[in-house]
C-alpha cells in the first residue's frame, strides 16, 4: 500500500547530470542572482535517483578515457561563472588546479565522474538515491489536471510513498538502444555497454567476444580489452567501417547556445534536416584518438600474424541464439546477402542511446500531454510541455528535447548549465497551488 501523498512544490526525477545542473541552477538563483526570497528554490526541491549515487557513466570509466567537450562547459560557468560549484573551483577544491594546467587533452572520464559526485554533494539538494519511480499518477477536477502523484519505491526495504505536485523536471536521459534480435537474449553473456565494468568482471574466462557498434563506447571497450585482456575480439558494424566524429570548429558551433534558438524555430522538415547535418558530432563516431588506437591495434595484428582484433563491417546480426556457455550471432552482409554464424562468449552491446520520443514514464499522462501534427508532445522554448486544458501543472524536459531544440539538448553538457538555469527561471514564473508545502 501506499501512503497518503506528501505535498512537493517541485520534484525532479533523476539526479544525473542534467538533475545536478537543475540543482545548482536554483541554488546559484537564490545564492548569487538575486531571486525573491519566497520564490521556488532548491529547498523546495526532492529528488529522486535510481542509482546509488551521480558516477558520471560508472559502468564506462575505463582507464585513458576522456570526456569530449571543453570542461568550461560544465554544471554553472556559461550560465553564470562566479558560481561555486564550476569546474574550476572543484579543482582548487582539491588542490589540484595548478598540477591540472601542466596536462593537456581533455578531462578524463574518471576525473569527470570525480566532480559530478563532488557537486552532487556540495549543492546539499534533497536526494533520494536508490528509489525508483513506479509511477505518474494524474490529479483531476472536472476535466482539468490540477498535480501530479509521483509513486516511488526505496530499492533498499521496498517502502512507498507518495510525492504531490505541480512542477515535475524529468531529468532521465536517453535510455540504452537494445537492437530487437537481442532483447530475449539480454543476461550474463550479452548486455549493453553502459553495463560494462560490472557484467564483464563476471564473466568466466571468455575467449572470444563480440562487440556491436561504431560509437565511442564501443570503440573505447575494443581498446580497453585489447590492451588488457588475450581475449579474441570481433567488432561488427553496419556501416563501411567505425568513423571518426565530426570535429570541424564550424560544425561544431551546434553546441552554442544560440543554435538552439535556430532550431527551435525552425519548422519540422528542416529540423530534421539540420539534425542529420550534425549527426555526425555527437553520433556513431569515434575520437581521433580511439581510430588511431584501433587501427594501430589491427595493423600490429597483421604484422605478427597473430589478430586479435578483426573487423566485421557492412554487417547486421539477423538472429541470437543462447547456448548456454556461448552464443551464436547470425550475420549478414547488409549489400551482398552473404551470411555467416559467430560463435562467441560475450556480446557487448555498444549501440548507444536514443531520446524517446514520448517517455515511457509521461504514458499515463498522455491524455493531458498536447501533441503536435506527429503525434509528439509539444515542449515550449523553456522546455515545457504544453498541457490540454487549464492546468496549473508543469512538466519539464530537462535535456530530453533534442528533437525540438536540436543535437546540444541531448546529453551533451554543452548547455546544461544554461538550459536548467532556464528550467529554473520558468519554474518561478508561475505560483504553485498554495496548498502545497515544502516535504520535510
Amino acid at each position: 500500500m501506499t501512503s497518503s501523498p506528501i505535498h512537493a512544490p517541485l520534484v525532479g526525477i533523476g539526479f544525473g547530470p542534467a538533475g545536478i545542473a537543475l540543482a545548482v541552477a536554483l541554488s546559484d538563483d537564490h545564492e548569487f542572482a538575486g531571486a525573491e526570497p519566497h520564490s521556488l528554490g532548491l529547498h523546495d526541491a526532492v529528488f529522486l535517483e535510481r542509482a546509488e549515487d551521480s558516477a558520471w557513466q560508472p559502468g564506462m570509466i575505463l582507464p585513458g578515457t576522456d570526456i569530449q567537450h571543453h570542461f568550461l562547459r560544465d554544471f554553472s560557468t556559461p550560465r553564470f561563472p562566479s558560481s561555486r560549484f564550476g569546474f574550476v573551483q572543484y579543482l582548487h577544491a582539491k588542490g589540484r588546479l595548478y598540477p591540472f594546467t601542466l596536462k593537456s587533452g581533455y578531462v578524463s572520464r574518471s576525473e569527470w565522474s570525480d566532480y559530478c559526485l563532488w557537486v552532487a554533494e556540495q549543492v546539499r539538494a534533497d536526494v533520494r538515491y536508490r528509489t525508483e519511480v513506479t509511477a505518474l499518477e494524474p490529479v483531476v477536477e472536472g476535466a482539468d489536471l490540477v498535480a501530479v502523484d509521483v509513486v516511488a519505491r526505496a530499492l533498499d526495504d521496498g517502502t512507498e510513498r507518495r510525492l504531490r505536485t505541480t512542477r515535475l523536471v524529468l531529468s532521465t536521459g536517453h535510455q540504452p538502444v537494445i537492437p530487437e534480435q537481442f532483447r530475449g537474449a539480454l543476461g550474463p553473456r550479452v548486455f549493453h555497454s553502459s553495463q560494462f565494468s560490472a557484467m564483464w568482471s563476471r564473466l568466466d574466462r571468455p575467449r572470444r567476444v563480440a562487440v556491436l557498434g561504431g560509437g565511442q563506447n564501443a570503440g573505447e571497450i575494443l581498446l580497453h580489452l585489447h590492451a588488457t585482456t588475450d581475449v579474441d575480439l570481433v567488432s561488427i558494424v553496419r556501416n563501411s567501417g567505425i568513423r571518426t566524429f565530426d570535429l570541424g570548429h564550424f560544425s561544431n558551433q551546434a553546441y552554442w547556445p544560440q543554435e538552439t534558438d535556430y532550431f527551435y524555430a525552425l519548422p519540422g522538415p528542416a529540423r530534421r534536416t539540420v539534425f542529420e547535418e550534425q549527426h555526425g558530432t555527437n553520433y556513431a563516431a569515434v575520437d581521433g584518438d580511439v581510430s588511431h588506437g584501433l587501427y594501430q591495434a589491427w595493423y600490429e595484428g597483421e604484422v605478427t600474424g597473430r589478430q586479435r582484433l578483426t573487423m566485421l563491417k557492412r554487417t547486421v546480426v539477423r538472429s541470437v541464439v543462447d547456448l548456454g556457455d556461448q552464443v551464436r550471432l547470425e550475420l549478414q552482409d547488409r549489400h551482398t546477402g552473404e551470411s555467416c554464424a559467430l560463435t562467441v562468449d560475450a556480446v557487448i552491446i555498444g549501440t548507444g542511446y536514443a531520446e524517446e520520443p514520448f517517455p515511457a514514464v509521461l504514458e499515463p499522462m498522455r491524455e493531458h500531454v498536447a501533441v503536435d501534427e506527429d503525434g509528439l508532445p509539444e515542449i515550449s522554448r523553456d522546455f515545457e510541455l504544453r498541457l490540454s486544458g487549464n492546468s496549473p501543472v508543469q512538466l519539464y524536459l530537462n535535456g530530453m528535447s533534442e528533437r525540438r531544440h536540436g543535437i546540444a539538448n541531448a546529453t551533451s553538457f554543452s548547455v546544461m548549465a544554461l538550459r536548467a538555469g532556464q528550467i529554473s527561471v520558468a519554474a518561478r514564473a508561475k505560483d504553485a497551488s498554495p496548498e502545497l508545502t515544502t516535504l520535510r
